[in-house]
């Protein structure tokens, strides 16, 4: 029986799901939870991973000094050039062309003397991504605006999320480097390769996927309406109320991912277009990103804002 659009998007959440509490679940699990033939649910997973409604799993190092990474946020006077050679750079693991209040990010392996004026810098913590929200763009709008109006510094309790940049060292094996690098952005990839490649142990492999908890963040990421739908943001806050910022942001039913660097607050995020730039703001729309992030200003639960739309970057197996 051939499935509607709808009903194939209901089963790419429902294999979101799964992924998200069991990033490597088997496909014969997910026959179970979609009720139907091992060739459809193998079907259904693909699909969700080549049309990009769901990202990852993926893994990222947490914070220890011995995994640190480094975050640059810079203007320059031609970024494209500097992008462009930043991609043969081995100490770089990402970067990205932006506009807004800076012209290019950076994550390096280490501080680098990077050239240009920069607007931010400093050792990232650990990332934290979302779990989206089976939710309407609005609905989550129209809640995310009730609970800034309902929000009351004298009843906030932090959480002490996403964890700072730490000072404790971890462990870290070449073999565990290799692990990572190889599962970096395919934490469902098939174990035979790496260890044949790097003479690695079926023991070790699985020791190291157990303690993934211990050692990285995990990220499994929806787009409802596929990723290619959407626009990347990266959103800036200066902030006492992280957590209440994180909570908020997380009634998206797109993924955001957290993570500060210095004393600021970064939210990584696809969003639709209509939502953060071409709407008419005479007709006082609400549901629109940039107001409510003026409502958070004026009602002092942030003390500073801003944000670059993602134009292109590279990321790398390191």
């Amino acid at each position: 029986m051939r499935l509607t659009v709808e009903q194939k998007r209901k089963q790419y959440r429902t294999i979101y799901e799964a992924i998200w509490e069991t990033p490597r679940i088997f496909v014969k699990d997910l026959v179970i939870l979609l009720d139907c033939t091992p060739n459809a649910a193998s079907n259904r997973l693909k699909e969700s991973l080549e049309f990009k409604y769901i990202v990852g799993p993926e893994i990222r190092k947490k914070s220890y000094k011995n995994l640190k990474e480094y975050m640059y946020f810079i203007n320059c006077k031609h970024p494209e050039y500097l992008y462009m050679k930043l991609r043969e750079d081995p100490d770089i693991i990402y970067h990205a062309k932006t506009s807004g209040f800076c012209d290019l990010w950076i994550i390096a392996k280490e501080k680098i003397d990077v050239k240009g004026d920069i607007i931010l810098e400093g050792y990232r913590s650990d990332y934290q991504t979302s779990y989206a929200s089976n939710s309407t763009w609005n609905k989550a709008l129209k809640i995310m605006e009730e609970k800034i109006n309902s929000f009351n510094p004298k009843f906030y309790k932090p959480l002490k999320f996403p964890r700072r940049y730490s000072n404790e060292v971890i462990n870290w094996s070449i073999e565990d480097e290799f692990l990572y690098k190889y599962f970096k952005y395919h934490l469902r990839a098939h174990i035979k390769p790496i260890m044949k490649k790097h003479q690695i142990s079926a023991e070790k492999v699985y020791n190291f996927l157990n303690n993934l908890q211990n050692t990285c963040t995990i990220h499994t990421s929806y787009y409802p309406d596929g990723l290619s739908s959407y626009d990347p943001y990266l959103f800036m806050f200066e902030t006492d109320y992280e957590d209440f910022i994180i909570d908020l942001f997380s009634e998206l039913p797109s993924s955001v991912s957290f993570f500060k660097v210095s004393n600021m607050l970064f939210l990584s995020t696809y969003i639709p277009r209509e939502l953060a730039r071409g709407v008419d703001l005479q007709l006082s729309n609400k549901l629109y990103i940039p107001l409510l992030m003026v409502d958070l200003l004026e009602r002092s639960v942030i003390r500073n804002k801003d944000y670059v739309i993602v134009e292109y970057s590279k990321g790398k197996d390191i």
